[in-house]
């Protein structure tokens, strides 16, 4: 660091001793003294001025510490800016081989200082990813070289000076200017998925903004392949309590009354990403003895302790002609997410029927007050149809009405105005 400090002190000081020779940073007004070190700052653009000796293409040996001091600014890899370069020759048209060769001395200088056959950059580029949170990336470029030669009779005045009063005649102009797009492309980042996208069963519905599953910022890196996502639904009444089962838990009894299985093509994994968060939604359609019932919505958590089913938070969504919940998830909880309710050990025997062991059809073994007893979710009538308790009834997708119609609106997917909480 204090070899560059040095070296552009004394390529300014050239600079303003000179008035042909030396570093400048293009400006309408004079740059005050006090200001300069802020100018110098990672500019966005400058500029080095040479000077050549009368019939010669070689630069000077003198001129060596301002294409030094260019180089460590230019090329310095704690530099935030992306520079473009371009070399211009002003001179006439009797010397234009001779301009051409300075133009190509001074290319030649920036090649050898990275021993490459073009202008090579390493620069710290910084990223932000939705797995790994802010990091920082070393990427390569080939430095974008602009070479041009001008007969200054054919320019007007004003493209014959620099900052106003330096004459650009017999010099060669070397300009850096910040521009990252030209140097490493304008893609700008991976996005998976690239869109705001809704993905669709019959019933359920997938909301995904942009990046929702996997985002890189500013990266160069390879993008992984678009993403693949299914939903296989369990949302019949009938099939779910045959082959009953409660929702995995430690310690809670939790009643499920529907689940949905998520299949995705890229999934992350728990301890993989530090920084995900819940901006993926799903939405099941409910009636309104299912919201009277105060119906969740649980998917996987990853604790210190391990994984369980915990309840998201979960909305109710007004707009549209279907009343439907909704819970936000992240990439980590593509798997089963259920409906269900939590009760209490008490409240078994208002939902469930007891069961005389454990393989009668839909029964489940639910420990109370440390013994094990048996519960099934439903028994057959005298007319052979299902009998259900009437607050687990009140739970369950049973449309006994003209069948539903199913068109929530694609627009304005993520305004949820008028929702409520469900707490």
């Amino acid at each position: 660091m204090k070899r560059i400090v040095l070296l552009l002190t004394l390529a300014i000081a050239l600079s303003a001793n000179a008035q042909t020779s030396g570093l400048h940073i293009p400006s309408e007004k004079p740059i005050k003294p006090r200001d300069l070190p802020k100018a110098w700052t990672n500019p966005e653009e400058f500029c080095l001025l040479l000077h050549f000796d009368e019939g010669d293409s070689a630069y000077r040996e003198e001129d060596l510490d301002l294409l030094d001091s260019a180089y460590h600014v230019a090329f310095s890899r704690d530099n935030p800016m992306l520079y473009t370069m371009s070399i211009e020759a002003y001179g006439n048209s009797r010397d234009e081989a001779l301009m051409q060769a300075r133009v190509e001395s001074v290319y030649r200088y920036f090649t050898m200082r990275g021993h490459e056959v073009v202008p090579v950059r390493y620069a710290y580029n910084p990223i932000h990813c939705n797995c790994h949170g802010d990091t920082v990336e070393l990427i390569r470029y080939e430095v974008p070289t602009d070479k041009q030669v001008y007969d200054c009779a054919d320019l007007p005045s004003s493209r014959k000076l620099l900052n106003k009063d330096i004459q650009l005649e017999g010099t060669i102009l070397v300009t850096f200017r910040n521009n990252p797009i030209e140097c490493i492309g304008g893609g700008g980042g991976c996005y998976l998925p690239s869109q705001d996208s809704n993905i669709r069963a019959y019933y359920t519905q997938l909301i995904l903004k942009k990046g929702s599953i996997y985002s890189v910022d500013n990266t160069r890196d390879s993008c992984p392949p678009p993403v693949q996502i299914s939903i296989d639904e369990h949302l019949d009444y009938q099939q779910l309590v045959e082959k009953y089962f409660l929702i995995p838990h430690r310690r809670n009894i939790i009643l499920p009354v529907g689940y949905v299985v998520l299949h995705s093509s890229f999934n992350r994994q728990p301890d993989e990403c530090t920084s995900l968060t819940d901006s993926i939604f799903i939405r099941f359609p409910v009636t309104d003895q299912q919201l009277e019932s105060r119906l969740r919505i649980y998917a996987k958590k990853y604790t210190t302790k391990g994984m369980e089913f915990k309840p998201l938070t979960t909305k109710k969504i007004k707009n549209g002609p279907v009343l439907m919940i909704q819970g936000a998830l992240n990439p980590t909880q593509f798997d089963t997410i259920y409906i269900g309710k939590r009760i209490a050990e008490d409240e078994v025997s208002k939902y469930l029927f007891p069961a005389d062991s454990p393989t009668e059809q839909g029964a489940v073994t639910i420990t109370i007050k440390g013994e094990e007893r048996f519960f099934k979710p439903f028994r057959m009538d005298r007319d052979g149809q299902y009998e259900f308790r009437k607050p687990f009834r009140n739970m369950l997708r049973i449309i006994e009405d003209e069948e539903e119609t199913l068109t929530p609106s694609d627009v304005d997917l993520f305004r949820n105005d008028g929702d409520e909480e469900i707490e």
